[in-house]
């Protein structure tokens, strides 16, 4: 798999052709509980659920892109959520990253990483977000990372700006 599309709003299909498209509203996941019990299994994580298989799709995949709420300049609860899970996709020993403690990625295959944040966000929101998503992204080997923002009501053509992104 080439491009994972993950969302917690209903988006069309034909706008990311090249992708799989996952709405994690439509899906079964646990949420973590910290045990750590990946780290001692090599990656698996003690759910079985969803998330085994997404979690997979993200260490496999060139280009990722999340379509998320954002609430408060945070991601809204099912990305929190499924976030949380990726811990699996560490390793389990600590090392330094441009000077900050961080596990590194289980996966070595560089990615792309974009993300869009829809709702109702001031400029305060806005960098708040663009900052977790820069923490969230240290310790994985992203050669970019692009954040971008709309209102609700202009996602879809926001996404129809960014369909065909993923055929490249």
């Amino acid at each position: 798999m080439r491009n994972l599309v993950v969302t917690d709003k209903e988006i069309s299909t034909e706008l990311f052709k090249n992708s799989v498209v996952v709405n994690l509203n439509n899906i079964h996941y646990c949420t973590c509980t910290g045990g750590l019990e990946c780290f001692k299994k090599g990656g698996s994580c003690y759910f079985k659920d969803d998330m085994s298989l997404i979690s997979q799709w993200m260490n496999d995949c060139q280009l990722i892109i999340y379509v998320s709420h954002v609430k408060y300049g945070c991601f809204d609860i099912p990305f929190k959520k499924m976030l949380e899970r990726m811990v699996c996709n560490l390793e389990p020993f600590y090392t330094l990253v441009d000077g900050e403690t961080t596990h590194q990625s289980l996966s070595q295959l560089k990615k792309r990483l974009l993300v869009i944040g829809y709702g109702e966000i001031d400029e305060e929101e806005k960098k708040i977000f663009t900052d977790i998503v820069e923490d969230c992204a240290i310790g994985y080997i992203y050669s970019s990372i692009n954040t971008y923002f709309c209102k609700e009501n202009e996602l879809e053509e926001t996404l129809c700006t960014f369909g065909g992104v993923d055929s490249e």
